[in-house]
């Protein structure tokens, strides 16, 4: 996945931004054709907040799953809503997201381990909004796809006779 900004700084000189998320080469910024490797803070899905300075400009590239955003002087350009570093994120959220994770592997596998991947970037961006409710109900949504899942999976495995009975 691809984004890219044109930021002018204090002195009027137009700056080219580049986000690349993904891919053969891993995740990288390019700023005035100059390439800077991304580093995901998160082992199960991608976040980054990787702090650009430029003259008159400090910018922040956020990055949560694959939503990309670009903070110029502490405002999003997107929607206008203040910059939250991701550092500021509270542990118990963190904790969430190694649940759904890992929750999701033991109780239904690689397809769990995807639901709660996707879910976790929904829950570390509903926590940098502050809005808790949301986390918990995406956690909460996740938990009830992992179980409905490991049913599933249980029922296929059971129904399936991996030994034929003798007939007399």
């Amino acid at each position: 996945m691809r984004k890219e900004w044109n930021v002018t700084d204090s002195m009027g000189n137009s700056h080219k931004i580049e986000c690349r998320v993904g891919g053969l080469g891993g995740s990288s910024v390019i700023v005035d054709n100059d390439r800077y490797k991304l580093k995901s803070s998160n082992w199960f899905i991608v976040v980054v907040d990787y702090q650009i300075n430029l003259p008159g400009a400090v910018c922040n590239l956020v990055v949560i799953g694959n939503n990309i955003r670009l903070a110029v002087n502490g405002v999003f350009l997107e929607d206008g809503k203040p910059y939250e570093p991701v550092s500021n994120t509270p542990v118990w959220v963190w904790v969430l997201v190694a649940i759904n994770c890992l929750g999701g592997w033991f109780l239904a596998g690689i397809p769990g381990m995807c639901v709660g991947i996707l879910m976790s970037a929904f829950i570390i961006k509903s926590a940098l909004e502050k809005k808790t409710g949301l986390v918990i109900l995406f956690f909460v949504i996740t938990m009830a796809i992992d179980l409905a899942l490991m049913y599933l999976i249980f029922n296929a495995f059971n129904t399936v006779q991996l030994i034929p009975t003798a007939t007399r």
